[in-house]
């Protein structure tokens, strides 16, 4: 039973794919059912289950341990809330069916690469959630949800060249598909440095933030919800999972996360603040957030003693950002087709939970993070001190712009249908309720300082209302370093004189040329290349037909 459930998880949401195309829209069974094994899986399935699969692909291997538990049931959740959201809010789009099948495949890659216990798994579970959101950001077909799909159709797949080439080297290291910790130790630095670099991407770390603030204003609200709530935290779980973390010391790429990690929280906050658009504050705040998770995660691989504190730490604030920022980028769609004042209270809820608000699941995550802290001394130590202050502040001066954004361009009517505020309603009350069901104490009122000093910044700037402030409303672009990029990429074109031809040519046989022989050169010296051929070529093949496949949906009418 147990073993079916974890099948179902993530098969479920694939099996019941081709319905949402054949239903109308008046029916929004297949979404929420989707969701429901995932759900039963998280709660009913012991800590420690582990099944395997033979006869699928090189022999897969499914399991649940707690860590995979805690990251199953936010995201579980989350898909569920935001599906039946999008199902009651979305009624007359004209894309509706083509939205729900893409979305209920990027639903099967989420689950699938969290209870795939092995290489082959993650990857595929890895590749179909990063494939099919792209559906998800080019759903409206406007020139900017175009443009903002292409920059993130490029950087996934340099994400997936380079995740497949870390896998390839992972396994010939470990000759192992489900490679456990020990057997990690002594990975070269080409396989994690691939690793960390595929995933920094997916985590959207600056610099390779780019996709992301340009993503989350062109997919529909529930997408945006699940894209920034659970997708991104697949770097998370791919990191966790895949490196010798708490065996050995990897100073120089935990430093270098780390540094990545806190470059993120820097440049994300008075990037976010200059942005109009209440969806791109929201995206770089989650910027700021994973990069607050990276930083610490790098700390841990620096010191492997710290690994049993910062995996707790990293778990909770995980699920606690997860339904933060779902319900905060659920609250844009409500708020934009409802003008009540009641609105932006209810999602000064959320907002006050993702800043560090006391008694709330952020003070928590917070006050989970300073005892893993022990274990450093001296500069580390403090630096990471100063760097969870900077965020909090930061996080809520952003938060205060994200609602003042959200108060100025409201137009919707003032009575709306109340079932369609049920499942966002519901969320925050779990949000609300989540901190005082998990056993842990929470800390001092006095520890929720930074937030008063951010509120304090907000309220003078909203009073005194600077000049030199006004100017910089605006001024950067969301996606920020990347628009000089695309500027001088056509400027490059056009002293060039390439023709549309000519550049296809590039596209269609340079590159791909390229992603295909850069993992197998990187093994070309190792001891096990049949088998690494082998386990390439299969995972080429499924992935392959996953980009076919939804490419051709990609023509599917609404």
């Amino acid at each position: 039973m147990n073993g079916s459930l974890l099948l179902l998880t993530w098969l479920a949401p694939l099996l019941l794919a081709p319905f949402a195309l054949r239903c109308g829209r008046r029916s929004r069974w297949p979404v929420p059912m989707a969701t429901l094994p995932a759900l039963l899986t998280a709660s009913a399935v012991p800590t420690g289950t582990h099944i395997e699969v033979p006869w699928l692909l090189l022999g897969a291997q499914f399991g649940l341990d707690g860590g995979g538990r805690v990251f199953l049931s936010f995201t579980a959740l989350l898909w569920l809330v935001a599906g039946l959201q999008a199902e009651l809010t979305m009624r007359d789009d004209p894309h509706l069916r083509r939205f729900r099948l893409f979305f209920m495949f990027a639903m099967a890659g989420n689950f699938w690469l969290i209870v795939g216990q092995d290489l082959v798994n993650f990857y595929l579970g890895f590749t179909l959630m990063g494939f099919a959101a792209y559906g998800l950001v080019i759903h409206n077909g406007a020139p900017a949800s175009l443009r903002a799909g292409r920059v993130y159709l490029a950087m996934t797949l340099v994400a997936e060249a380079a995740l497949l080439a870390a896998f390839l080297l992972i396994f010939s290291h470990t000759n192992a598909l489900a490679p456990v910790p020990i057997q990690l130790t002594g990975l070269g630095d080409w396989a994690i440095g691939l690793l960390v670099f595929g995933l920094a991407i997916k985590a959207g770390l600056v610099p390779l933030h780019v996709w992301l603030p340009l993503a989350h204003p062109a997919a529909p609200v529930a997408a945006s919800a699940v894209l920034s709530g659970t997708m991104i935290k697949a770097a998370l779980i791919g990191l966790l999972r895949f490196l010798p973390l708490g065996q050995e010391a990897l100073w120089e790429w935990g430093n270098l996360l780390a540094v990545m990690g806190t470059a993120s929280v820097l440049c994300a906050i008075p990037l976010g603040l200059v942005q109009t658009n209440p969806k791109v504050v929201l995206a770089y705040s989650s910027v700021g957030k994973m990069g607050l998770m990276m930083a610490m995660l790098g700390l841990a691989m620096a010191v492997p003693s710290m690994m049993p504190a910062i995996f707790t730490a990293l778990v909770f604030y995980a699920a606690h950002h997860g339904l933060a920022k779902g319900a905060l980028f659920l609250g844009v769609g409500v708020a934009q087709t409802s003008n009540a004042s009641w609105v932006l209270l209810v999602l000064a809820i959320p907002a006050l939970v993702l800043a560090g608000a006391p008694f709330t699941s952020g003070a928590l995550a917070k006050a989970l993070v300073k005892p893993s802290l022990i274990e450093l001394q001296g500069f580390r130590a403090d630096a990471m001190l100063v760097l969870l202050v900077i965020s909090s502040i930061g996080t809520t001066l952003l938060m205060a712009r994200f609602l003042t954004l959200l108060s100025a361009n409201r137009s919707g009517d003032s009575n709306v249908d109340p079932w369609s505020l049920a499942p966002w309603l519901l969320l925050i009350a779990i949000i609300f309720s989540m901190p005082f069901v998990t056993g842990f104490l929470f800390p001092s009122i006095t520890a929720s300082w930074p937030l008063a000093a951010g509120s304090l910044l907000a309220l003078l700037a909203a009073l005194l209302r600077p000049r030199w402030a006004k100017r910089l409303i605006g001024s950067i672009p969301a996606g920020d370093v990347i628009e000089p990029l695309l500027r001088l990429t056509q400027r490059l074109r056009r002293w060039r004189g390439d023709s549309a031809a000519g550049r296809f040519e590039w596209q269609s046989n340079v590159v791909p040329a390229i992603l295909r022989r850069v993992p197998y050169y990187l093994l070309s010296r190792t001891t096990s290349a049949e088998q690494v051929m082998r386990l390439g070529s299969v995972a080429g093949v499924v992935v392959l037909g996953i980009i076919g496949t939804l490419l051709f949906l990609l023509w599917v009418p609404g």
